[in-house]
């Protein structure tokens, strides 16, 4: 007959072994899974989080795919909206190499000239206005468009020419931002081209000259000011946002303000008091002051 202590004892070593095995199976390796997984995550977290240098966005807009291509370049120049100062630093540093890219999407990849040509401007790096001069003759109108908005930050006076042959354009786009961009460049010169697409068949040119003209304290577009300054004028375009119409409300205001014109100046304190929008409104305080 077994002892029945051995036999207890062989039962309570087979408890543990199994007390053990069901330890290992439901806790001990889950939270081994677990903690791979943590870890896993955090290591691609740490990649996804680590940004890119400027070198790096340059080296896929030179070597990737031609989605890859455009989308470093729209990266590169969206960090540069609001960058970091060593960030810029880096890209003031690559301006040639920018440039270099610049030239050689020439005919062959518009989105990259686009988004480079905004890069340029958010630096404000007067070495790219010869490249941005000859961009303005490209067949893509947006090209056109955005390298003369990176010739207006730029800001210096020697584009006035550049940016004047294209306010002639066929398109009215560029019309458009032609008008904008001589007012940011404020050279006087521009004035009587100015003046002459104050009754331009496309309503955006018209305003758009007579905010230049009115930032150069040229008050020759003040009856266009005073419609711009009138909501129910605004009310007749309907495909407007209203944060373009907003938009346009307030650089109306900001230019009106430059003005000794006491109508332009009755119509900003009404908008001061009584518009809906408190952008417009704020706008209007701060004209007035």
């Amino acid at each position: 007959m077994p002892d029945e202590t051995q036999t207890t004892e062989t039962k309570e070593e087979e408890l543990k072994e199994k007390s053990i095995l069901v330890l290992f199976r439901f806790i001990l390796v889950p939270l081994v899974v677990v903690g791979i997984v943590v870890f896993i995550i955090i290591i691609f977290g740490q990649m996804a989080l680590k940004e890119k240098s400027v070198s790096d966005y340059l080296y896929d807009i030179r070597t990737g795919s031609q989605s890859e291509r455009w989308q470093a370049a729209y990266h590169l120049s969206n960090l540069l909206a609001n960058p970091k100062k060593d960030y810029e630093a880096q890209a003031r540093k690559q301006i040639p190499e920018m440039l270099l890219i610049f030239q050689k999407a020439k005919g062959n990849d518009p989105k990259i000239r686009q988004y480079l040509a905004l890069a340029f401007g958010r630096l404000k790096d007067p070495h790219a206005i010869p490249a941005l001069q000859d961009a303005v003759n490209d067949e893509d109108s947006q090209t056109v468009i955005w390298s003369l908005w990176a010739l207006g930050s730029i800001g210096d006076q020697k584009a006035t020419p550049t940016v004047l042959e294209k306010l002639d354009s066929s398109d009215s786009g560029i019309r458009s931002m032609s008008a904008y961009v001589l007012g940011a460049l404020g050279d006087r010169k521009a004035v009587p081209a100015l003046q002459g697409h104050l009754d331009d068949a496309q309503p955006e040119v018209a305003w758009n000259s007579a905010i230049a003209l009115a930032r150069m304290n040229n008050g020759s577009g003040g009856d266009v000011l005073a419609k711009i300054l009138d909501r129910r004028y605004l009310a007749g375009f309907p495909n407007m946002t209203a944060e373009n119409k907003d938009e346009l409300l307030m650089n109306a205001i900001k230019a009106a303000g430059k003005l000794k014109d006491a109508g332009l100046r009755y119509q900003i304190k009404q908008l001061s008091s009584n518009d809906p929008s408190p952008r417009v409104r704020d706008a209007a305080m701060r004209a007035l002051q």
